[in-house]
């Protein structure tokens, strides 16, 4: 209940307008470096679980009086961070993995959370038709529309229309595509050029 919520790195652009715009959530999330690191006790992991890719926070990964606690559904390798606390599931989203625990205790689910964790189910599983997807996501999916998550919201959060940038961009590699055989295989090369 005491934690604060932050983003490690950059958000996708629809997820940050949804958390601004659209979802209304009683909490906000922070910036990386409005936490004070040396008043961290407990770092909790969410769908990650490597040094590499949790920015300023891999300085408290092994720092004594740190307790790490991990969240995650991606499958275990070398540079895995371990934990006090570990709920890795083979699912096809970590919001699955939370869901269940939520449901599990019986933790009360707003329609604007259920909005949100439904989003990043549908992300994570291409809308429950990856082929990574488990009956778990499903039964998860079915969960949060029993508690009110809003199919029309999740939609539009999901949108990723291209921006004129990445339009031309795109034309870019259309235009300069090169098929070779390599092999007995077709390999494409293009490229392209953008500002940012």
């Amino acid at each position: 209940p005491k934690a604060r919520l932050v983003f490690s790195g950059s958000i996708e652009k629809g997820l940050r307008d949804a958390i601004e715009n659209l979802i209304h959530l009683p909490y906000r999330f922070e910036k990386a470096r409005e936490i004070d690191l040396a008043r961290v006790r407990r770092l909790i992991l969410v769908d990650i679980k490597t040094a590499a890719r949790i920015g300023p926070f891999a300085a408290l990964i092994g720092k004594k009086g740190v307790d790490v606690h991990i969240y995650d559904h991606h499958p275990a390798s070398g540079d895995d961070i371990r934990g006090s606390v570990e709920t890795v599931k083979p699912f096809g989203s970590t919001t699955t993995v939370l869901v269940h625990i939520l449901k599990e205790k019986g933790a009360p689910i707003t329609p604007a959370e259920a909005t949100i964790f439904m989003a990043g189910i549908y992300e994570d599983t291409g809308s429950l038709a990856f082929p990574s997807t488990t009956v778990a996501d499903y039964e998860a999916a079915a969960f949060l529309l029993s508690r009110g998550a809003d199919l029309r919201e999740v939609s539009d959060m999901l949108k990723k229309e291209l921006t004129p940038e990445e339009v031309s961009l795109l034309n870019d590699f259309l235009q300069s595509e090169t098929t070779y055989e390599i092999g007995g295989a077709d390999v494409v090369v293009a490229k392209g050029y953008i500002e940012k």
